[in-house]
């Protein structure tokens, strides 16, 4: 009786082994997709539209340059690739749509869902009031409807005509380089014939950064004002940081860091 009773109890945990480690095995195989980009989450419009069944019903990170505005809602992003892949349709479905028109199409950092477009069902869905009329070419094609848009220009961008981007927020992209021990770094739009690096503040609690690393910074522009800076972040600077850095970067636009997405 004995021995029946262990065997029993040995061929439960045997099964309940294999189940487990069948749930693994395709957890793996969902999760290791040959869709996946790359480590940053952030992915090529053209391999959206190149590989449309891979992401339909997915969530993506994409940043390109506007070419061309449909309606209140609707926008085009460049394809970003010179020999490969399509530009792609994104529909803005937050409750404040960005203010966008022809004459002024930055680049942007999009946040959304792909989608197959029908555009009756994509309305009801997302409870949307679009001129079908501006649509009906891009019937069945793959777009992306988004959830979160922001400004993304490059940081040559910033440094060249700040004043058009002060107490907006933006999420700018380059590589990092001359990280300060007090908070201070400059990001690199990785542009051999890039201008200016933009100089970027990072309030406390601060994450460990390094060398050449490319992220995402998401924050707000403002003049390089040190005692202001130390006055509104509280950044811990005494007076010879403060003296320091404001004969370096004084009066130069700066990017106050809220949130640093790491890329590499």
């Amino acid at each position: 009786m004995g021995k029946c009773l262990s065997s029993q109890v040995t061929g439960k945990l045997l099964i309940k082994e294999m189940a487990m480690l069948a749930t693994i095995t395709l957890s793996a195989c969902v999760n290791s997709s040959p869709s996946k980009s790359n480590l940053s989450g952030l992915v090529d419009v053209a391999e959206i539209t190149q590989n449309p069944e891979s992401y339909i019903g997915r969530a993506v990170l994409v940043r390109n340059d506007i070419l061309e505005t449909i309606g209140e809602r609707g926008f085009i992003l460049d394809k970003d690739r010179a020999f490969s892949g399509d530009a792609i349709l994104a529909i803005d479905i937050s409750k404040t749509p960005m203010a966008l028109s022809d004459k002024n199409t930055p680049e942007v950092l999009v946040k959304g869902k792909v989608e197959r477009l029908t555009l009756a069902s994509i309305q009801q869905q997302y409870n949307l009031n679009l001129n079908s009329e501006l649509y009906t070419q891009y019937e069945n094609q793959p777009v992306i409807m988004a959830e979160k848009l922001i400004l993304s220009p490059d940081p040559e961008d910033l440094t060249q005509n700040p004043e058009a981007y002060y107490g907006q927020p933006l999420a700018i992209k380059g590589e990092l380089e001359d990280l300060k021990s007090y908070g201070v770094f400059e990001l690199d739009e990785e542009q051999a014939f890039g201008g200016e690096d933009l100089i970027v503040v990072q309030p406390k609690p601060r994450i460990e950064l390094n060398e050449k690393q490319t992220a995402i910074v998401y924050g707000t522009l403002r003049p390089f004002i040190a005692v202001e800076l130390e006055q509104d972040y509280d950044l811990g600077w005494d007076l010879s940081v403060q003296q320091q850095i404001e004969a370096e970067y004084s009066q130069k636009p700066v990017l106050v860091a809220q949130k640093i997405q790491l890329l590499n």
